[in-house]
């Protein structure tokens, strides 16, 4: 006698119901493409590790989908394939308006295997119908053959009218590679479901009460590798702009909530030679199966991996042919802390494991990384012996330096090469007494082992790093005596030393002013750092190049220059060093310049990520180029927080004058524009000194202080130092110095109201102009340029490309945002002349038109200041300002403040850039 059959259990109606989609959610256009394929195809899997957002864009699809959709929700029990069946023909029937009533009786009755129970359902369901969206939320749950196998039959067999839609955490075995070749598959992965940065942006404008800077956005999307679900948490905490750096630095220490989520729905469930693997395999930045074998000690890598995909872990293939992955950067950090908490001891044998593995597949760079990390000096010098030129020539300086602090002084000291490269890297931190002092340890440890020629040439690279210490400190003479007695000699330990000698020299010469003389030198060592395939040499001789070819006022040539080194980079494989910041920071200085302020950004950006692991002191350039980026675009609050990251680099560090030159610049700009008359003079105090302008940096300073001097109204004090400069700017070549500096004076006399010999400046800086294609230096005026501009075109005879230029920078003026409504300038006749020609001007202002002082009050009005403040900034009595604001009233034919203001905003509202 047969048992008899249980009752059913009751099917619970969250599951066949759709997720409400959460609030906030973000439209994604660029994954339409893959939306408007769902019809064309049988099956369509969006696929990825927990937490990637597949149930909310399947949610998106689903309430845009033109036909029905039926949803149902998977979970461990549905492998009964009896109550699978249940489910699967319920919520289909619903959709089908109770089209299939024998294949549900059958399912409730439990007595058909699920095939079977399928067969019937296809056979019941209609030849043509409106379309059906079938989706099937968290597949990964089912793991019974004959679950798998029967919906791999049902998915065959489908009526055309029906799509299948999964979300799994890894791709579902139901014949998905037949269907990849009939075009019957679509498959979304975790690279498509990340948030690219665009989108991290507008999600954050839209969730968050502060706005978020270009530069927290991109850093924030770096270290969550675009997961949503890191997004979640952003949105649950970061309530500030400090809020968000504090999140920053939780993400890289390993974020609680993220520890927390990792445990419950990502490792609960693996088995413990799953686990072992993770955690043996999780220290690398990247590992192939050869690679995991040798740190696991042989676990069949292979199988394991492959494994791994199929669970849908946080695993990323690096290639095309699936050979080299890494873990997502969130989970990676979770294993390691894991390690860290509960299997410290096991850390030192996973990092000496990995140097060892490292060296056998060739990979040097790495396998330096893991043997500091191991803290073993053995493995570290023989790195170091094998690698440490290469490392140089690569400008693998930051590695370098973790492995010699690894090393005993003894051992640094007993090799010539360990002590240029100590010597190399002391200069490039700065620690210009260290060079010497191992100078010193070498010779005692060295010279007696050593012939006398061999001597002289190892003393002659030691002098190539002297030479440039002597530049870093300014002492361009003694640069130059050392640069030429290490050119006497040839190297006898590094290769690169004498390219880096004439390198040294150029650099000496281009400080000097000689910038004929400095472009030889550094083109003839670019040359010979391409011979010795000294990348690092490369580079930075061709980013001096781009350099003097600005300084010279050549700043099409400057940017292919620096074409030409990132091309090198691409071409030669390398990866992104330090130095390549530099071409990137030079590049967005020429975008600024020419007012390509989106290309500019994205530079600076670039020069971040670059610079992300060496240190902060670093991103000064950086932050100095956003910040005027975000000054010429007139965002008030992003200027502000890139200045106040400055200011803390600044208060803790000692940069070079280019470097502060740079930073001080942009910092001037802002606390003009917010009228931080205290901020400036404070400045004035502790700014670096006057020197002769000879290069682009002391001109740029000097400028600084005569911007500043202009800013105070002290007009008399920064006339004679821009006198000075375009003295040095003509004796020396530096025509976009040049070009700068007629702007600035033609700002100052302007304000000082000699009319004739601003215009002769301004006009000078636009026939320069022609040919370095300045437009930033310009637009830095702010709206005073319209002023003058127009009216040197009323009075002044223009050849095409002047007046063309001209009008291209009225236009910009026009649109540029101040960071105050007021306009702080004094409205010049040809301006107001042409607000009067406006045809929507009222007739009453054309018969009784206001004196130029009427308009300047007008305009302060409409800025809302009192009639005090008014006073102040026109410099006379407030009595004077009642007596021109009656005049001004009754020719306005007004009565009231409030209409002066809604008057001069029409008036003058395309001058504000409203």
């Amino acid at each position: 006698m047969n048992a008899a059959i249980p009752a059913p259990l009751p099917l619970i109606p969250a599951k066949l119901n759709m997720p409400s989609l959460p609030r906030g959610v973000l439209a994604r256009p660029r994954l339409d493409e893959w939306f408007q394929r769902l019809g064309e195809v049988r099956l369509a899997v969006l696929h990825g590790p927990s937490g990637f957002g597949k149930t909310t864009l399947a949610c998106q699809w689903a309430r845009a989908f033109d036909g029905r959709v039926a949803w149902l929700q998977l979970h461990p029990g549905d492998n009964d394939p009896l109550q699978l069946g249940r489910y699967l023909l319920h919520v289909l029937d619903a959709q089908l308006e109770h089209g299939c009533p024998r294949s549900l009786l059958l399912a409730g009755q439990g007595r058909e295997a699920f095939e079977t129970l399928l067969t019937h359902l296809l056979a019941e369901l209609p030849g043509e119908h409106e379309p059906l969206l079938l989706v099937l939320d968290e597949f990964e749950a089912l793991h019974d053959a004959e679950v798998i196998a029967a919906l791999r039959f049902f998915l065959r067999n489908m009526p055309s009218w029906m799509t299948l839609l999964v979300c799994s955490r890894g791709l579902p075995e139901l014949g998905v590679a037949d269907l990849r070749v009939k075009h019957q598959l679509l498959t979304i992965d975790a690279q498509h479901l990340a948030f690219e940065t665009d989108e991290v942006q507008a999600l954050l404008d839209l969730g968050l009460p502060i706005a978020i800077n270009r530069e927290q956005v991109e850093r924030l999307n770096r270290r969550i590798g675009g997961w949503p679900c890191a997004l979640q948490l952003v949105l649950q905490e970061v309530q500030t702009g400090r809020g968000m750096d504090v999140f920053l630095e939780n993400l890289q220490l390993g974020h609680p909530y993220i520890r927390d989520y990792m445990r419950e729905q990502v490792i609960a469930s693996l088995g413990s030679a799953t686990l072992d693997f993770l955690q043996a395999t999780c220290l690398l930045d990247r590992f192939n199966a050869a690679l995991a074998d040798r740190l696991t000690l042989g676990s069949n890598a292979r199988d394991m991996i492959e494994q791994l995909e199929r669970r849908g872990l946080f695993l990323q293939s690096l290639d095309s042919l699936r050979q080299w992955y890494a873990y997502h950067p969130l989970f990676a950090t979770f294993l390691q802390g894991e390690l860290r908490t509960h299997q410290p001891q096991r850390l030192y044998d996973l990092h000496l494991r990995a140097a060892e593995a490292l060296m056998a597949e060739s990979l040097p760079e790495e396998a330096a990384r893991h043997a500091v990390l191991a803290g073993c000096p053995t493995r570290v010098g023989e790195v170091l012996e094998r690698h440490g030129r290469q490392f140089y020539r690569q400008g693998r300086l930051g590695l370098l330096q973790q492995c010699l602090e690894t090393l005993p002084e003894t051992v640094i000291a007993s090799s010539p090469l360990m002590t240029l490269l100590q010597a190399w890297v002391s200069q490039n931190s700065y620690q210009f007494d260290q060079v010497e002092r191992w100078f010193k340890a070498g010779e005692q440890a060295l010279q007696q082992s050593c012939s006398e020629e061999d001597w002289a040439r190892i003393v002659g690279e030691f002098n190539a790093v002297r030479a440039q210490v002597a530049m870093n400190r300014g002492d361009e003479q003694q640069a130059i005596a050392l640069a030429h007695e290490a050119l006497e000699r040839e190297p006898l330990i590094m290769r690169t030393s004498k390219v880096a000698a004439l390198s040294g020299l150029a650099e000496a010469h281009f400080v000097q002013g000689l910038l004929p003389q400095a472009q030889k030198q550094y083109e003839e060592a670019e040359r010979r750092a391409r011979e010795i395939r000294a990348s690092h040499l490369v580079v930075w001789n061709l980013g001096q190049l781009s350099e003097i070819a600005i300084a010279q006022g050549y700043l099409q040539k400057a940017y292919s220059l620096q074409e030409r080194a990132i091309q090198y980079v691409e071409q030669a494989e390398l990866q992104a060093t330090p130095i390549m910041e530099f071409i990137y920071r030079v590049r967005g200085q020429v975008l600024l310049e020419w007012h390509h302020l989106d290309a500019a950004e994205q530079c600076a950006l670039q020069g971040i990520q670059i610079l992300e692991d060496v240190g902060d002191r670093w991103l000064l350039q950086c932050y100095a180029l956003l910040a005027g980026i975000a000054h010429a675009r007139g965002q008030q609050s992003a200027c502000a927080d890139y200045i106040g990251k400055m200011q803390s680099m600044l208060a803790d560090d000692n940069y070079h004058v280019d470097w502060l030159a740079n930073a001080h610049a942009v910092m001037l700009s802002y606390w003009d524009s917010t009228q931080d008359k205290t901020a400036i003079q404070q400045w004035l105090l502790t700014a670096p000194a006057l020197e002769r302008g000879l290069n682009h940096f002391a001109q740029y300073n000097a400028r600084n202080h005569a911007r500043a001097y202009l800013s105070l109204k002290q007009t008399e004090k920064a006339l004679p130092i821009l006198r000075q400069l375009q003295i040095d700017a003509e004796q020396h070549g530096l025509v976009m110095d040049l070009n700068r500096n007629h702007i600035l004076l033609a700002q100052l006399h302007w304000l000082r109201e000699e009319r004739q010999q601003a215009l002769d400046n301004l006009q000078l800086a636009l026939t320069l102009a022609s040919s370095t294609g300045a437009i930033g230096s310009f637009l830095r005026i702010g709206k005073l340029l319209i002023s003058m501009l127009k009216a040197l075109q009323h009075e002044r005879r223009l050849d095409e490309l002047e007046a063309q230029r001209a009008d291209r920078l009225i236009q910009l003026a026009q649109q540029q945002r101040d960071f105050s409504r007021a306009i702080r300038i004094t409205l010049d006749e040809a301006v107001i002349q042409d607000i009067i020609n406006r045809p929507d001007v009222p007739e009453l202002i054309r018969h009784s038109p206001l004196t130029r002082r009427e308009w300047q009050v007008l305009s302060l009005i409409h800025a809302g200041q009192s009639n005090e403040q008014i006073a102040e900034h026109l410099n006379v009595a407030p009595t004077t300002i009642k007596t021109h604001i009656r005049s001004l009233y009754q020719k306005l034919n007004i009565t009231h403040r409030n209409e002066a203001v809604q008057l001069a905003r029409s008036l003058l509202s395309k001058i504000q850039g409203e």
